[in-house]
């Protein structure tokens, strides 16, 4: 087995999803929930204005905080200031899944995931997730997708305060589970932030181009975050994940 641990982003490499905060009605629902839920008032242009400042703001402090380019702040946090009086964890899960939902509309497992994960842990492999996510978000779309079965563990960066590409998010997985570099890939949807990760950390990585990015593209990113090329395999979808990893990598 070439490799051992198998580190999987999440968004755009498990999962196809799509979400839109900008429209209106989702401020609109959020504004009408805000003072259903808790008494809290406010227009729904003005409520999104002050969700984005808020956001800023806590990143901003965040980052100088705890000295990462890279910091993750917790969403709660931001609705907390906008709920503006104190509320349960319930409370705050249920109004967070509210507002995700409500800004979705498209969430499926790619064709292929499941074979492929399967296929990995038959043959003795460990699974991981190496997520950008907000955790409050993502714990119920992995129960929904029927994804967190397959995880030997999950680092989400908002429970650690920074996102990739920071190696430091990477280390911390490694670290936890004492997992030798090169018994690991990397394998996300995002040259800057999964190849950046795995390629500041040390490790090797599978790029999926599940966005349809043009080779330019994807060599200006892999140049940008100084990606040794021979650690780096592209591939163009999961079918051809599969077989790389079948035939390949877990004999």
């Amino acid at each position: 087995m070439k490799y051992r641990n198998y580190i999987f982003d999440l968004y755009g490499t498990l999962i196809d999803i799509h979400t839109d905060e900008e429209q209106p009605q989702l401020w609109e629902f959020l504004a009408d929930y805000l003072k259903v839920n808790f008494g809290t008032v406010y227009d729904a242009v003005r409520l999104r204005e002050d969700y984005l400042k808020i956001c800023r703001d806590e990143e901003k402090r965040l980052g100088e905080r705890n000295g990462s380019r890279y910091p993750e702040i917790k969403i709660e946090w931001v609705f907390g200031k906008l709920i503006g009086k104190p509320c349960t964890d319930d409370e705050m899960r249920l109004l967070c899944n509210a507002f995700r939902e409500k800004s979705r509309d498209k969430l499926v497992k790619y064709d292929g995931v499941t074979k492929t994960l399967s296929a990995i842990k038959r043959a003795g492999g460990r699974v991981f997730l190496l997520s950008n996510a907000q955790r409050l978000f993502t714990e119920k779309e992995l129960e929904t997708t029927g994804l967190i079965q397959y995880f030997d563990d999950i680092f989400i960066s908002s429970d650690l305060g920074i996102k990739k590409p920071d190696k430091d998010f990477m280390l911390a997985l490694i670290g936890k589970h004492g997992l030798k570099k090169e018994e690991c890939v990397m394998v996300g949807n995002e040259v800057l932030a999964d190849v950046g990760v795995a390629s500041a950390a040390g490790v090797d990585a599978i790029y999926l181009n599940t966005y349809d990015h043009t080779q330019e593209e994807i060599e200006r990113d892999l140049e940008l975050c100084h990606a040794d090329a021979d650690r780096v395999t592209i591939l163009e979808d999961w079918d051809k994940a599969f077989g790389l990893m079948t035939k390949n990598y877990l004999n």
